[in-house]
């Protein structure tokens, strides 16, 4: 028999133990909290708008709109569809999701693409249909449930409780293997599916409307075997953090202490073991640092309530749940966009709703800063299921966090950070769980606004998944027209940071075997140099791609000839053959990025059109081509507004850089030796106007000169023996 806040019944580690509370309800809300959630349902506008607004019918738990769909539910029939598919392929060939029939019934007719119109129709695309009826079915029974908890209704009860037992009935047995046996096709799909189920029974288990032998007949024909096919699926990957959580939840739920116990010690493994000491999830940041993430709270606020805290447990300080919360921040753009590096959706923003669990959790200055100004900059109301449940008025703290350029070293990206808001993305690192072959890949944010970009992924299910994969789809350097290899380096060697002059180098030799490339990305106020090398003993094509949001314009008169067919999805537009050095433009309503491209030598250049975030938009792109054992790319990267004025050029490794009355002096290659500056390290800046010197630095090197055009006029010896920027860095 179960009694009040009965604890420490098994013992995880000297840390985590398993608790359970004999109160229902007892996983995201307690009979305290309801009773406050029902006062501010009447005092408070944006609670009582998120529960009463009708939205339509969701398929998402924690959605607005609470009690218009439980009382839409209310009046329809239940029927339990067979087995859901696979959400990714309710997609178009060319990225764009299909139209979903307003009843998620499966229609035999097909289903149009919402851009251009084309349909499809078959079995795969009935299941995709069938998968969003059975979330929009475990929703209902959620929505269900809460509006009883809240309102005391029985009405809702009992239409949650006939969802339930119909599953129970229906349901045809656990997983046997990642996308065999269960109701849903994937095992991710059935974790996510089965929370808001479990969550409901909890909401109605007090209420009268189940029988004894009722919940026997849902915890052991519905619960128990969904919770054993989870764990036999494991827990490896962002799969493994739902599939843990799901069975916790479930475990809280029915009273189970050992599915408690299961999910206790795998949440300490994944934070543990997979987890970066970077704070960051290893896969992507813009939606698989976030989807375990969101499957952890679920399982912490069943935790919480039952007296176990998640929140505050760390594998080694510095590395838990607050960590996953706080490290994204630094990596996010200025506007709360997250760089779309590796696989997962474009439009990915820093997603407010879970950081509503993180205010009231940790009470931290910062995360208020998060939400009050994410908020306002996004334009968006509260909302979300934890809002909704925990949200607490944005008063009292709130600081902005200390913005800095970062290098996450688990992940592999680094990010160069201006203090008005400029910020490059360098990524360097490994091929990981959904990752890209996108080594040494930048994007831009300037002029307030994402202009160099990855656009992610769309449905993966879609046949265009192929470009977003490819090498070509990232701002990096090609070989020999194709893909990389997929890496395990880690090579960055060079890091170093300050308030005006900043560098991140890395260097790979297994992306195209036999091939050693090496790119410096340096920020130097609010602009930026990209710097490519590349090396081999044998003769090679190498393509250097440049895409930007904009109009793009040339510096050069178009060939004759048209360009090479060499990429596929790519609409080559014009082909060039400068003498030089030659620019690039691309201008847009928020501002321009000219391109300064400083080598001399021969290369060809052509511009062409490419897949933006779906096949049906088109963004500009450059491609700059040079043949032979190596060829060096050196670029300036210039945001500005208005009429552009500035002029670059290189000579000898060192750039010199005119713009907004200064003269920047970088050097580039180690140990220049120039009429303008001398230097022994690895990098070096200064900046001049018309009155001297105003700023010089080295990294890696102690000495520093510099001479004026017409006499030597100064000269600074900067000591920064750095050991981040050494000449020599050991490879993996």
């Amino acid at each position: 028999m179960w009694h009040k806040c009965f604890l420490v019944v098994l013992l995880i580690t000297d840390v985590l133990e398993v608790g359970v509370n004999a109160d229902r309800p007892s996983l995201f809300l307690n009979r305290d909290e309801l009773d406050r959630l029902r006062r501010e349902l009447k005092t408070v506008p944006w609670k009582r708008e998120f529960y009463e607004k009708d939205v339509g019918r969701t398929a998402f738990i924690g959605g607005a709109g609470i009690r218009p769909n439980a009382d839409r539910w209310l009046g329809e029939a239940i029927e339990i569809p067979a087995r859901g598919g696979h959400f990714h392929d309710f997609y178009c060939e060319d990225g764009n999701i299909l139209e979903l029939p307003p009843d998620s019934k499966p229609r035999p007719e097909g289903y149009r693409c919402t851009v251009c119109g084309r349909v499809y129709k078959g079995e795969k695309y009935d299941a995709a249909v069938r998968w969003r009826l059975h979330n929009e079915l475990a929703v209902a029974a959620f929505d269900l449930a809460l509006v009883y908890a809240l309102e005391n209704d029985i009405r809702y009860a009992d239409k949650s409780a006939e969802i339930l037992l119909k599953y129970a009935n229906a349901y045809p047995g656990p997983h046997t293997g990642p996308t065999t046996g269960g109701i849903m096709y994937q095992s991710l799909c059935e974790a996510v599916w089965v929370i808001p189920l479990a969550a409901a029974y909890d909401f109605i288990y007090d209420s009268g409307v189940l029988s004894e032998a009722d919940k026997q007949r849902i915890e052991g024909k519905l619960f128990r075997p969904v919770a054993e096919g989870l764990k036999n699926m494991g827990i490896g990957g962002n799969w493994g953090s739902w599939h843990l959580s799901a069975v916790g939840v479930i475990g809280y739920a029915i009273r189970d202490e050992a599915l408690v116990g299961y999910a206790l010690s795998g949440f300490k493994r994944q934070i543990s073991e997979v987890l970066g000491d970077d704070g960051i999830w290893p896969e992507s940041v813009h939606t698989y640092h976030f989807y375990p993430l969101s499957a952890f709270l679920y399982l912490a606020e069943a935790a919480y309530h039952n007296g176990t805290d998640l929140y505050h447990w760390e594998a080694k300080p510095g590395k838990g749940l607050k960590s996953m919360y706080l490290a994204p921040i630094n990596y996010m753009y200025p506007n709360f966009q997250l760089p779309a590096i590796n696989d997962g959706w474009f439009k990915s923003f820093l997603p407010l709703s879970l950081y509503e669990l993180a205010y009231a959790r940790y009470d931290d200055a910062n995360i208020a800063w998060v939400l009050a100004t994410g908020y306002e900059t996004l334009r968006l109301s509260r909302s979300g299921l934890w809002a909704f449940f925990h949200g607490r008025p944005l008063t009292g703290r709130i600081n902005p966090p200390l913005f800095k350029s970062t290098n996450f070293p688990v992940l592999g990206i680094a990010t160069l950070r201006s203090a008005a808001g400029n910020m490059m993305t360098f990524d360097y690192g490994p091929h990981l769980g959904h990752g890209q072959l996108d080594k040494m890949g930048v994007t831009l944010f300037a002029n307030g606004s994402p202009l160099v970009l990855d656009y992610g992924t769309p449905g993966y299910g879609s046949a265009i998944m192929r470009w977003y994969r490819s090498t070509p789809a990232h701002n990096t350097v090609v070989v020999d027209t194709k893909d990389q290899c997929p890496t395990k380096e880690r090579r960055l060697t060079c890091f170093e940071t300050g308030e005006l002059f900043e560098v991140a180098e890395a260097e790979t030799e297994e992306a195209y075997p036999g091939v050693l490339h090496r790119r410096a990305v340096i920020r130097v106020g609010e602009y930026f140099v990209v710097r490519d090398t590349l090396e081999s003993e044998e003769e090679h094509t190498y393509d250097w791609f440049f895409r930007c949001e904009g109009d793009l314009s040339m510096s050069m008169v178009p060939d004759a000839a048209g360009p090479p067919q060499d990429y596929s999805y790519l609409e080559y537009v014009n082909s060039f053959s400068p003498r030089g050095r030659w620019q690039a433009r691309w201008e847009s309503k928020e501002g321009g990025l000219a391109l300064f491209m400083l080598d001399d030598g021969p290369s060809a250049v052509f511009s062409a059109l490419c897949p933006a975030e779906s096949g049906t938009r088109k963004v500009s792109l450059v491609v700059a081509r040079r043949t032979g054992r190596s060829a060096t790319f050196t670029c300036v990267l210039f945001p500005y507004r208005g009429r552009l004025r500035a002029y670059a050029t290189l000579e000898a490794g060192l750039i010199k850089f005119s713009h907004d009355g200064l003269v920047d002096l970088i050097s580039v290659e180690p140990k220049t030796a120039n009429r303008e500056l001398t230097t022994d390290g690895k990098y070096a800046l200064v900046r001049m106007d018309s009155q001297g010197v105003m700023y010089s630095r080295a990294f890696g090197g102690t000495l520093l000169g510099i001479a004026g055009q017409e006499a030597p006029r100064t000269t600074v010896i900067e000591r920064d023996a750095s050991k981040n920027c050494a000449d020599e860095v050991p490879r993996d």
